[in-house]
């Protein structure tokens, strides 16, 4: 990272002046030059800070002005919020463009920025001034000591003077921030964005040591909630107890949630079918272990779903086939997202007409819960979406008979999906807490609870809610994020997940994977959470935050892919062997989640699927024994199987031509293909298979089994 760190800056005085220009941005400018053999460019505001502060808005709270006392820049900007706002936006400094920015042009943002009398939260951006669209968005946790910030971007449209905004939201909390040297300039499109210095100060979250003290607490709390026991017990038919008799323990899936967004359109042979995408969902790590859980990112929103947007109800009701079949369970998102943009342009234009209102939203619920193929392949709903911030639903109904504040209407849609489905877990989702780091306070952090409770109160059936984790680019620090859970869990006592996981792209890669596996290892060790789903998980699919997915464009697996794997299919999986004792009894303390148990048992393989999830005895009455280990070693003597992963043929050789009973069953124990033959080769077609299999052959004096990959 190419950055202006206040030890490299040497801000000597110039007797130079360019125009009006002041020294601190004369500095400035030869520091480019000299440094980063820049070319010149031009200043989008003022040359000179006095104008730079006398042009600018702020909005809010009080805003003053003062001698920097010897600082590199002259005046310092001071801002004073009294209390904090519903938004972030509710209070603020900004300033206007007054240069042409063209696209394409990179631009440099710098300042110094600090909190006075404890921590402070602000948004850096720069924006259309118009749309919103952000240029830069950044969630910065302010500290009391000066920090520079030097921000580069390339513009994504035209600007004319006066069209792009650039400052600070100052909502979050009661504060006070300094401000120092804040400036822009713009040096064209002759160069490259990472010819700029960069200095954005996000490596370090709150917690990120290795001895935070909250790491010890995950560990202990991931053995108590995610760990339980399991013990096997072996007698013979007289009753004696079997000592030393091997069972091979095999998780086959988590009961969390790790799961995904994902797009329709490119699984199951839809119209933008991706094979790599497809395989990867099933095969994150090489070995046959992918997503247990998936949501869609867009396909079955209300006016998605009814105006088939991006695929067609046969194409979206195939792909949930194609989930069933391999064992993914599937969360439904989003029943109702009440604001004006979110739902169909004809409830919009009868928000005036109740009956209408409430006849339209009854039998969207009715077609959506019922409709063939979704209903009982739907694990779970998120009912509602974003209630805090899309609110034009209870505006509609508020005043009206017996909807005194409008919210009772989000009651009732709730207990119309119960009413209409009752197996289905019925959830809430909502971005406004750990996605912008709201704390206690916050009118909508406060308002997520309220409502919350209001649904509880109305008798809702509510199972969970959904921490939507849209990480910004400094990275929310762990022990708030576990703060957060604490707040809700105590509260409501209800499940939660983490729905929406992402990081953008100004948290460089190695960050990102080292803030993966702390943010996880936090969320897995939550009493209160039962899920964890990104937001994407390549970068190919998504327009936003590349670079912090799983995989890259070109399917190679990023540092935070290697995290994820590494935790949830190495730290956090069971596979072993386990040997009875001389009491006949074979112990371990497993990770929850569906295992295959197997063991040799006169000379046969046998394997039991089995759900752990709480403590489990299991009882084997056998008579008589024949141990493992003799057939084991005939396993390696006799059988060659190639190749594993598998594309379309598996090769199976037997060194000594015996005859063999071979069979492919996939996880649930369905035999696929069977086969009796004594020849020394045979090949298994296997193309239109995908995921994890197992070969099962048995021969005279032995028993071969093996898992394999069918990508």
């Amino acid at each position: 990272m190419r950055n202006l760190g206040l030890t490299l800056i040497c801000f000597c005085v110039y007797t130079l002046s360019l125009f009006s220009q002041d020294a601190y941005h004369t500095s400035l400018e030869t520091n480019f030059q000299d440094n980063f053999n820049l070319p010149a460019g031009t200043w989008l505001f003022y040359e000179e800070e006095a104008a730079i502060l006398e042009n600018a808005t702020g909005y809010g709270g009080s805003f003053s002005t003062q001698e920097s006392g010897g600082a590199d820049y002259a005046q310092i900007l001071q801002a004073t919020i009294t209390s904090a706002g519903t938004n972030q936006w509710d209070s603020g400094w900004n300033m206007r463009n007054q240069k042409t920015i063209n696209k394409g042009d990179k631009v440099l943002v710098l300042f110094y920025i600090r909190s006075v009398g404890g921590s402070g939260m602000v948004n850096i951006f720069a924006e259309d001034g118009i749309t919103f669209n952000k240029e830069i968005f950044l969630s910065v946790d302010v500290e009391e000591e000066w920090k520079q910030y030097v921000i580069p971007f390339e513009a994504t449209k035209n600007f004319p003077i006066g069209t792009a905004v650039f400052g600070f939201h100052l909502g979050h909390q009661k504060q006070v921030i300094d401000i120092g040297g804040y400036t822009a300039i713009n040096f064209g499109n002759s160069i490259s964005l990472s010819a700029l210095p960069n200095e954005v100060n996000n490596d370090k979250y709150d917690g990120y040591q290795s001895d935070a003290p909250w790491r010890a607490v995950a560990t202990e709390n991931i053995e108590k909630f995610r760990k339980t026991n399991l013990n096997i017990n072996v007698i013979t038919t007289d009753g004696e107890v079997v000592p030393d008799m091997t069972f091979g323990i095999k998780m086959l899936s988590h009961e969390f949630a790790f799961g995904t967004a994902i797009n329709a359109d490119k699984i199951a042979g839809n119209n933008l079918q991706n094979n790599t995408y497809e395989s990867k969902l099933i095969n994150l790590d090489g070995k046959g272990h992918g997503f247990n859980w998936v949501v869609y990112e867009n396909d079955m929103k209300w006016p998605a779903w009814e105006e088939e947007w991006l695929v067609s109800r046969e194409e979206l009701i195939n792909s949930v086939q194609w989930l069933r079949d391999h064992q993914i369970k599937l969360r439904g998102h989003t029943l109702v997202w009440p604001g004006e943009g979110n739902l169909p342009s004809d409830l919009n234009e009868n928000r005036n007409n109740l009956s209408f209102m409430k006849n339209r939203i009854e039998g969207h619920l009715q077609s959506i819960l019922n409709y063939p193929g979704l209903k009982g392949n739907v694990e779970e709903w998120d009912v509602l979406n974003e209630i805090t911030t899309n609110r034009s639903l209870e505006e509609y109904f508020r005043g009206k008979q017996g909807y005194a504040t409008g919210r009772e209407v989000l009651a009732e849609i709730f207990q119309q999906a119960r009413s209409i489905d009752s197996n289905t877990g019925l959830w809430l989702n909502d971005f406004i807490t750990i996605s912008v780091n709201a704390k206690p306070g916050n009118g909508n952090y406060d308002n997520l609870k309220l409502f919350t409770r209001e649904l509880l109160d109305a008798g809702v059936d509510l199972e969970g809610i959904g921490f939507q984790g849209h990480i910004g680019g400094f990275p929310n620090g762990i022990p708030s994020v576990l703060e957060t859970l604490d707040d809700f869990h105590l509260e409501f006592g209800l499940k939660a997940k983490i729905t929406e996981f992402d990081l953008p792209t100004t948290v460089e890669e190695e960050l990102a994977g080292d803030y993966l596996r702390d943010f996880m290892t936090a969320i897995f060790s939550h009493e209160s959470m039962d899920g964890f789903f990104f937001w994407s998980f390549w970068d190919g699919a998504t327009y936003m935050n590349k670079g912090a997915n799983l995989f890259r464009f070109n399917w190679q697996r990023s540092p935070a892919g290697d995290a994820f794997v590494d935790l949830v299919f190495n730290e956090w999986w069971t596979d072993e062997s386990i040997v009875t004792n001389t009491e006949g009894v074979a112990a371990s303390n497993v990770f929850k989640g569906l295992y295959e148990v197997n063991y040799l048992l006169d000379g046969a393989m046998k394997r039991d699927t089995l759900s752990i999830t709480e403590p489990t005895d299991i009882s084997i009455v056998v008579d008589p024994i024949t141990t493992a280990i003799d057939n084991i070693s005939k396993e390696r003597e006799y059988i060659v199987l190639y190749p594993n992963p598998v594309d379309s043929h598996i090769i199976i050789k037997q060194l000594e031509q015996k005859h063999m009973h071979v069979r492919l069953l996939n996880l649930g124990g369905q035999v696929l293909q069977e086969q009796w033959t004594e020849a020394l080769e045979i090949d298994l077609y296997v193309e239109n298979l995908k995921g994890l299999f197992i070969v099962e052959i048995e021969y005279e004096g032995g028993v071969f089994s093996k898992t394999v990959v069918i990508q």
